[in-house]
């Protein structure tokens, strides 16, 4: 069972700031920006104030869950909740940590895990029915769990249908991705391209439009997606990357996937290690892909 809350649109509030100074990045923003040194210091000067601090507590289980620990995540988000059992935030995590933890563990001990992860969600909605995240984690639990686990398409799409309630975006984002794992093409697709007539000026439904024609192996709509946000977003930095994944992907276009790729590398200053990261592994596949060793 893969992780089963998405982090898009994930709101990061900037920290307080006085006029004219620098943004100073909150410590979630430090975690999900991977900037893992400043996070770890700025938890530990937490922890070092009040030992007992849920929030430290819960900033440190998002640490060492970003760092791929799921197991001591799990430790970190229980202690939290020993504390404030009423924050919903920390019961979702909490679920995410131990969706991974399911996802690795032996077949004896899913089932039990599985039915933590229902309860950590199914609390989260319960202390906060408007939590976005806490429903999606509900989406994906019953859509990706077994029937004997708990798993229902009918319940996920209830849960999605709630989503959509809160927020369209992510709303019919989820009811796409539940079409997806029903093996409904059709569906997904129909609900993918709702975002792009309803919220035309918003770059996240061409991306998940994109992708799913990448999973149908329909690179050419996929390509003409891309090309659609780029006339939209000129400025849009990440387009380019994902048009030279796409290509490395399918190898085809491969010398405009060379190209986008080299586009993105000139404008990444700022951007995450891992995405450039990223477009350097593309272009190195596409280098492959033309017999450029």
């Amino acid at each position: 069972m893969r992780r089963v809350v998405l982090l898009l649109a994930l709101p990061l509030a900037l920290a307080a700031q006085a006029p004219g100074s620098q943004p100073t990045l909150s410590t979630e923003q430090l975690i999900n920006a991977r900037r893992f040194d400043e996070a770890k210091s700025a938890v530990d000067a937490l922890l070092a104030k009040d030992t007992n601090d849920p929030a430290a507590m819960y900033l440190m289980g998002r640490l060492v869950h970003a760092q791929g620990n799921s197991r001591l995540a799990v430790d970190w988000f229980e202690k939290a909740l020993k504390r404030d059992e009423r924050n919903a935030q920390y019961h979702t995590w909490l679920g995410n940590a131990l969706g991974d933890e399911a996802q690795k563990a032996g077949k004896l001990r899913q089932p039990f895990l599985a039915r933590r992860v229902k309860s950590e969600f199914e609390r989260a909605v319960e202390l906060d029915p408007k939590s976005i995240d806490a429903r999606e984690g509900l989406v994906g639990f019953y859509s990706i769990a077994p029937g004997i686990m708990g798993g229902s398409m009918e319940k996920a799409r209830e849960q999605a249908t709630e989503v959509a309630k809160l927020n369209p975006i992510r709303g019919h984002l989820q009811l796409g991705r539940v079409a997806e794992r029903e093996k409904n093409p059709a569906a997904a697709e129909a609900e993918y391209k709702v975002l792009l007539t309803t919220h035309p000026d918003s770059t996240i439904g061409y991306y998940a439009l994109a992708n799913f024609y990448r999973t149908q192996s329909r690179w050419d709509d996929a390509f003409g997606t891309y090309e659609q946000l780029m006339k939209l977003k000129p400025d849009e930095l990440n387009v380019h990357l994902t048009y030279a994944g796409t290509a490395a992907q399918s190898g085809k276009n491969l010398e405009r996937g060379e190209r986008e790729a080299k586009t993105y590398l000139e404008g990444a200053k700022d951007a995450p290690p891992a995405s450039v990261s990223n477009a350097h592994w593309r272009l190195g596949q596409i280098y492959e892909k033309t017999a450029r060793k």
